[in-house]
């Protein structure tokens, strides 16, 4: 292979792995560093990376999300109609009753009935004081806050590494078109 060849090849290649670096160290840089990098008394630039400069405000709008549009009276109180859930809590009280050992022959499948049924309307009526006293919102923030960076990065990637991944890859498909469209103008 003659250098006029080799010179077309690797202006498309240098694009492509250009291509591919930048978007793994900006992926990177999302997490990394965990904390400012000094030079001198000057605070390097883009550091400390945009997850940890920013954790406490991810915090709150997690917290935020989950206890007003997750988690909420109205989510838990479809919940309680499922018949899944209604089956569970029947199951948990009559294994209670077995606990009062002669008593629990008095208690008739009626009586057992409407006792679940009570519980579940008292527990789904309850629900909206109980999530109030909760505070999920604050409760899901603190969690969050709590987290080391690098637990937070681990969650993060665990749910959005393969997207992330092909954030890079498409990185170094744009740069191979770069350097295509680059030596088109280079050879015209």
């Amino acid at each position: 292979m003659d250098t006029q060849t080799i010179k077309y090849i690797m202006i498309p290649v240098i694009g492509a792995i250009i291509g591919l670096f930048t978007n793994y160290l900006a992926i990177k840089m999302l997490f990394r560093p965990f904390k400012p990098i000094k030079f001198l008394v000057i605070r390097l630039p883009f550091t400390p990376g945009v997850i940890p400069k920013e954790h406490h405000k991810l915090a709150a709008k997690i917290g935020e999300t989950v206890g007003e549009h997750l988690v909420t009276a109205d989510s838990l109180h479809d919940l309680f109609k499922k018949e899944e859930v209604k089956n569970k809590i029947y199951k948990a009280l009559d294994s209670m009753y077995d606990q009062f050992g002669m008593l629990s022959s008095f208690i008739t499948d009626d009586i057992k009935q409407m006792i679940s049924e009570k519980v579940i309307g008292m527990i789904d009526n309850e629900l909206p004081a109980i999530l109030d006293e909760m505070d999920v919102k604050d409760t899901v923030s603190r969690k969050v806050k709590d987290f080391s960076l690098e637990r937070l990065e681990e969650i993060i990637l665990s749910v959005a590494k393969k997207e992330l991944a092909h954030v890079t890859y498409f990185g170094g498909i744009l740069g191979f078109i770069i350097g295509c469209v680059q030596l088109m103008i280079f050879v015209i």
